[in-house]
């Protein structure tokens, strides 16, 4: 698992206090006995902090833990798999662009802050749009013990639909390719998280991905890659966030992602 970094924690801070410094290496050391060593960085920012830590007078005792914890940049390859959540919506901490919270919301994780009066609380409210949603936040040892137990051990309880495949609905367009996925949609239902199939997708033709979207409202999108057109749907799941809803299409892709 890997957290992300609060860029925000740095705007206006020229340096960085002996005392942050010594809350952060709490914070590491806390993190280490769960196994989690690993911060996502920008590059901009890697750089600023490794600034700020050299006009330190015990910069040298400093640098181990800064190479082991950081980590540039933001994306990784889990990062990646989740990028159209991230790019289809304006994520913004008062009124101003946040990464790492976002980041840290699509992948169910935790964002770590430079400890200050503004990052001192474990809950940080940003808006994704208009939608308030509220991120992990970690900026002391104790925030630590609040998540990370949570987060590890916690068990994903997905919900069934309940309807029976006949009693599913779909609503497709009348289109081209409507034959073939009324065929693969009759199969999606079998799926006892899938509650309906409620539209047709434009066509993808270049789309290579079988889950295309995946919405923290429940809804997935498709597309069938081995068709030349890329036809594709709208799926609603019994997903009530994105990491159920990941969960789900996980599933759905292992059992229905080939002919």
């Amino acid at each position: 698992m890997d957290l992300f970094f609060n860029e925000l924690s740095l705007d206006g801070v020229e340096c960085i206090s002996r005392e942050s410094i010594i809350i952060l290496a709490k914070v590491y050391q806390a993190l280490r006995n769960y196994n989690i060593t690993t911060c996502r960085i920008s590059s901009a920012d890697y750089q600023k902090i490794f600034q700020m830590l050299q006009r330190m007078p015990d910069f040298r005792n400093i640098t181990n833990f800064y190479f082991s914890f950081f980590r540039v940049p933001y994306e990784s390859e889990t990062v990646e798999k989740e990028q159209d959540e991230y790019l289809n919506y304006e994520w913004t901490y008062d009124n101003r662009l946040c990464v790492g919270f976002a980041l840290a919301s699509i992948l169910n994780s935790a964002c770590l802050s430079i400890y200050g009066k503004l990052w001192d609380d474990a809950y940080v409210h940003i808006a994704k749009d208009e939608t308030d949603i509220v991120v992990r936040n970690i900026s002391i040892e104790q925030h630590v013990e609040i998540h990370i137990p949570y987060m590890q051990f916690e068990e994903t309880e997905l919900l069934e639909s309940g309807l029976s495949a006949v009693d599913k609905k779909i609503s497709l367009r009348s289109d081209h390719g409507m034959d073939v996925l009324m065929d693969f949609s009759k199969r999606l239902l079998r799926c006892p998280y899938v509650i309906g199939i409620i539209n047709s997708m434009p066509f993808n033709p270049h789309e290579r991905k079988f889950i295309k979207g995946i919405y923290d409202n429940g809804l997935i999108e498709i597309v069938l890659p081995w068709t030349d057109e890329g036809y594709g749907i709208v799926v609603k799941t019994t997903g009530r966030n994105i990491r159920e809803t990941r969960k789900i299409s996980e599933i759905i892709n292992e059992r229905y992602g080939g002919l």
